[in-house]
């Protein structure tokens, strides 16, 4: 028999090709890091971050701290230090930086964290813009950040940089609601409304994302999910829909670089 109202297909809310890079990307960095099985999932709340956030360097070592704990990483091999945005770093291609001064009005595009090789100490030097300091979500997403770099970069699994798979291994930590919150957040006042954003990964790859994390632990996401704003939450709700109509093709496609 023919069904009266045919049940609707569900769509991937991203594209299909950034699916299937994503998936795989996935499987490679579960490969790299076999932890995430067992690994706890941090949430923006006192229990996981027990910090009081003032403003201070202090408040920045601190999240250094927590955030280097749950991404196996010595503290002692990294240097924490702030930055200010509109002090624009260039490559002199030994590892180090020059910097400069960056106008305003140049239309550039500023960063809010930047990541060194270790040094003739063997310390990375990570620098946070400090600006992060004003939202505590913001300097956990950059530092975690970064600190995939360290994972990535630092560790020599790979010998380039690819900013979207160092977006992708905070996800593998247990770091992805600060980096998809940080992807889009809502501003409103009396008399404006806008948004800003962080990160290389769109919003709604974002929620895919953490659909993934969630699906391959096979995780109950009611005690996480909660902390997502709500345009992540419903991209992430898309997508946990998308994959459990279609787990005989999640991680099973392969991705083919056109």
């Amino acid at each position: 028999m023919f069904r009266l109202f045919p049940k609707k297909s569900r769509e991937c809310p991203i594209d299909p090709d950034m699916r299937l890079w994503m998936e795989q990307a996935f499987l490679w960095l579960t490969r790299q890091f076999r932890e995430i099985a067992t690994r706890p999932m941090l949430c923006p709340t006192p229990e996981c971050f027990p910090i009081r956030y003032d403003g201070s360097k202090e408040s920045l070592l601190k999240t250094g701290e927590i955030i280097a704990r749950q991404m196996d990483i010595d503290i002692k091999t990294v240097n924490l230090e702030l930055y200010d945005e509109h002090i624009r770093q260039l490559s002199n291609g030994f590892g180090h930086g020059v910097w400069t001064a960056v106008d305003k009005d140049d239309g550039g595009t500023l960063t809010s964290g930047l990541y060194f090789d270790k040094n003739k100490k063997g310390i990375y030097d990570i620098l946070i813009e400090k600006g992060n300091l004003n939202n505590p979500e913001n300097l956990v997403a950059t530092i975690a950040h970064e600190f995939s770099h360290i994972k990535i970069l630092g560790e020599k699994r790979l010998d380039f940089n690819d900013e979207q798979l160092t977006d992708l291994t905070t996800v593998i930590f247990g770091l992805g609601i600060f980096s998809a919150n940080a992807a889009f957040m809502e501003f409103k006042s009396f008399n404006q409304y806008g948004h800003s954003s962080l990160g290389y990964l769109k919003q709604r790859e974002w929620g895919y994302a953490l659909a993934l994390y969630a699906y391959f632990r096979k995780d109950s996401v009611s005690d996480w999910v909660k902390y997502l704003t709500l345009n992540i939450r419903s991209d992430f709700k898309k997508s946990m829909d998308f994959i459990n109509a279609n787990k005989d093709r999640i991680f099973m496609e392969p991705y083919i670089k056109k």
